[in-house]
């Protein structure tokens, strides 16, 4: 049931309400459409329930304003002590795989793959050597990059100096040419940014493999690790 605007509407709408003898007697919703139309209505529509309306007394008055009918969640399931926790599910919903390892026997396999992949600690330092050269290659591209396109940001500024000074218009292109270069500087530089932030991360990371090896290897020998 729904009625539009007005007073008496609504006194007709509750004077119903009233002679059905329901538990939320003289209970009237006033809630406005996507076109900006005022409706009176026992039941707010489902695609109304959760944007709020205004609740009327049998007398037309406001008694409740901005009303939202969002169902309340379900009361959380109490947990048996006898029954295993789940692990928490992923986006799917799917619960969780359990996990295979505990934390020591997951850092005694770590320990193990470290003693395979390293004999001694120079292989170690010789590994981030490595990666550290790999981002001094893309490093010195970003600056060659860089610093062609400062060369050019200038040209066009010059250039547009020049026209102005000549007392000519400064094409539209020149600007769009200098907006596009100052973008992809920004973004070279992030990415300059990006590639020092990494090399902290592979020199903490090798450091701390450096530090766990050393220690496997004067546990198991009693002796410290080359050099």
């Amino acid at each position: 049931m729904e009625l539009k605007r007005g007073t008496t509407l609504v006194s007709l709408l509750v004077a119903g309400v009233l002679a059905t003898g329901t538990a939320d007697a003289a209970k009237v919703y006033r809630w406005v459409d996507e076109d900006g139309e005022v409706h009176y209505s026992e039941t707010l529509p489902p695609d109304f329930q959760d944007k709020g309306a205004d609740v009327l007394n049998s007398s037309g008055l406001v008694v409740d304003k901005d009303v939202k009918m969002t169902p309340k969640p379900p009361p959380p399931v109490k947990e048996s002590k006898n029954v295993p926790r789940e692990l928490p599910r992923d986006k799917s919903g799917l619960p969780r795989p359990k996990a295979q390892y505990s934390e020591a026997e997951l850092q005694s396999r770590m320990d193990s793959f470290l003693l395979l992949r390293y004999s001694s600690e120079k292989e170690i330092i010789d590994a981030m050597d490595v990666e550290i050269k790999q981002l001094e290659y893309d490093r010195r591209i970003l600056q060659t990059t860089r610093a062609s396109m400062i060369s050019s940001y200038h040209g066009e500024i010059r250039e547009g100096a020049n026209r102005q000074r000549a007392g000519l218009p400064v094409p539209e292109q020149v600007s769009k040419d200098m907006n596009r270069l100052q973008s992809s500087l920004r973004s070279t530089q992030s990415s300059l940014d990006s590639l020092k932030v990494r090399e902290q991360n592979i020199r903490a990371d090798f450091d701390k493999q450096l530090v766990r090896y050393r220690y496997l290897r004067e546990e198991d020998t009693g002796e410290s690790g080359d050099s």
